[in-house]
């Protein structure tokens, strides 16, 4: 059986005209971790990160955007410099991002954060975060909004009562649930959560 690696990952559906500065460009635009390694062949390529951490980071902030024009795949590769094993299937049915309804806002945010940055904040809370993303948006003191996702409601709860008014990148954030209906998440349900009538995603089900 074919190891997977922890640091390298897969790109597929590369254009052909792309070079490994816009390879570069494209993953540095949420603050991603230290890049050791591109390599571009014709359609497809690599990238490898000095942290693992990085990495698995890296797979679901970046599969499926858009990039020159293409729907671009990530994935972990397989062995070492070789295409791997079922490269036209993945590229049919590569798996979508895992999302959940469990989601809290931030407010406040300095200008400068990574969807990273946001993930390492929310870490604190001593639970697992699922998703973490930035928005482009600011107020009218120019501060940013961003959004964390977390496994479970209790986990949710958990974070916003120990997140909201903590001190971030030199500011002072707020944090609340996110009451959204779970259909305004565009990927579709998420395979581990219920739907609560009353969208209140900190009740249980029955």
């Amino acid at each position: 059986m074919t190891d997977v690696s922890s640091t390298r990952l897969y790109l597929g559906n590369l254009p052909r005209n792309a070079t490994k500065a816009d390879v570069e460009s494209h993953f540095n635009t949420h603050g991603t971790g230290e890049i050791t390694e591109i390599k571009l062949m014709n359609g497809f390529g690599f990238i490898e990160y000095k942290d693992a951490m990085d990495a698995r980071d890296v797979v679901p902030a970046f599969h499926g955007t858009d990039f020159m024009g293409e729907r671009l795949v990530v994935q972990f590769a397989r062995g070492s410099n070789r295409r791997p094993d079922g490269y036209h299937d993945m590229q049919r049915a590569a798996p979508r991002p895992r999302r959940t309804q469990f989601r809290m806002t931030i407010t406040g945010l300095p200008v400068e954060t990574s969807w990273q940055d946001l993930k390492d904040f929310a870490r604190q809370a001593g639970v697992d975060v699922v998703y973490s993303e930035v928005g482009r948006e600011r107020d009218g003191s120019g501060a940013g909004k961003g959004f964390v996702e977390y496994e479970t409601a209790n986990d949710l709860q958990s974070a916003v009562e120990k997140l909201d008014g903590q001190e971030f990148k030199g500011a002072a954030v707020r944090c609340i649930l996110d009451v959204s209906s779970p259909r305004s998440i565009p990927l579709g349900k998420p395979d581990r959560c219920f739907e609560d009538p009353s969208g209140d995603p900190s009740s249980s089900s029955p």
